[in-house]
């Protein structure tokens, strides 16, 4: 079978069985192991005391320790507690209970090998939710196997495996809409780089580090010359493919590690941790030139003004900042298509 882009059906598989590196469940993972624990213990109590009254100890004190363990964390989460109790440890209580079931009842009792998987993969990591739904499987397929007969094991095999797939493509949907949501919270719309709000939270969080251990860090003030003329002359679609152009360049002169944030305007904020004065000074001359010798618009040549300023000691983000951006005014005053190092600029609460 092939997929529309040209990939066989083995290969789609293994994409949508991916284990994504980002858990889009995790910040809500407390409120619905409140909301399962709790729906889980309403259901199971019937069971429970059902049965007790027939007799069936084993299947009794199984579902009665499930409902005790999982009343534990339910409490504990209630009051904005950690659960005492990991939930991975909760899932042998419920393989011994599907355990008895199998062996007493019989076919019914293989029933609850779904909902445990799905139960899983909500309260647990991705990684170990898979690890746990395929040993479940195959402890399950094999017990079926043993206990009653082959065609059923094999039919429940298909059945928990398909239901496995579809709960990983359904997460992995949720976490790439997730990842989405979270980008267009962070970044330009237009360009594409971070966007302002963004870039003074990482730099709060730089210059707070920083009061803990040495930093060393340089930020690249960037402006595009003669912008403004560009919109009045070719109207703003223009001006936009600038934006977007010097975006492109700017990134591809950067390290992997390097940030690109939109300040405002045409004017970007390049983040170089490990970078000291003289080192971002040579990345801003290459992306200087790099700008200068493309061709952006063929109706007018694009050069950008550049300030280089390095993180001083006890020197906040605004001060920080400001040196940078009296850097390339400088740059800006003095011909504009060149590259300005900052001097200390004491913040404003000196």
């Amino acid at each position: 079978m092939d997929t529309n882009n040209g990939r066989s059906f083995g290969e789609w598989l293994r994409d949508q069985m991916r284990l994504v590196d980002h858990d889009s469940l995790a910040p809500y993972r407390a409120r619905i192991l409140l909301a399962m624990g709790a729906v889980a213990i309403a259901l199971l109590a019937p069971f429970a005391v059902n049965h007790l009254v027939q007799e069936r100890w084993g299947v009794a004190l199984a579902l009665f320790t499930i409902m005790l363990l999982t009343y534990i964390n339910v409490r504990a989460v209630a009051q904005r507690r950690p659960p005492p109790i990991p939930s991975a440890w909760l899932l042998l209580p419920f393989v011994a209970g599907i355990t008895m079931s199998v062996v007493v009842q019989g076919v019914p009792g293989i029933l609850w090998a779904y909902p445990v998987v799905v139960y899983a993969y909500f309260v647990l990591t991705r990684r170990i939710a898979l690890l746990s739904s395929m040993a479940i499987l195959a402890y399950v397929t094999l017990l079926v196997a043993a206990l009653i007969e082959m065609p059923l094991a094999l039919r429940l095999f298909a059945t928990l495996l398909l239901t496995i797939i579809m709960i990983n493509i359904v997460l992995n949907v949720i976490a790439d809409l997730h990842r989405k949501l979270e980008n267009q919270a962070l970044t330009d719309p237009l360009t594409g780089a971070y966007n302002r709000r963004f870039m003074e939270k990482v730099l709060d969080a730089l210059v707070a580090r920083a009061e803990r251990q040495p930093l060393v860090a340089s930020i690249l003030m960037i402006d595009i010359d003669h912008f403004k003329r560009v919109n009045d002359r070719f109207g703003h679609d223009h001006g936009d493919l600038v934006l977007k152009r010097v975006v492109e360049i700017v990134a591809s002169r950067m390290r992997r590690s390097d940030r690109l944030f939109r300040w405002g305007g045409e004017e970007f904020l390049v983040l170089l941790e490990g970078a000291d004065l003289e080192g971002a000074t040579r990345v801003a001359e290459e992306i200087r030139q790099s700008v200068a010798a493309a061709t952006i618009l063929s109706e007018q040549a694009v050069t950008v003004s550049i300030g280089v300023g390095q993180y001083q000691d006890r020197q906040d983000v605004d001060g920080w900042t400001r040196a940078a951006d009296v850097a390339l005014y400088e740059a800006k005053s003095s011909g504009r298509n060149r590259v300005v190092q900052a001097t200390m600029v004491p913040s404003l609460a000196q």
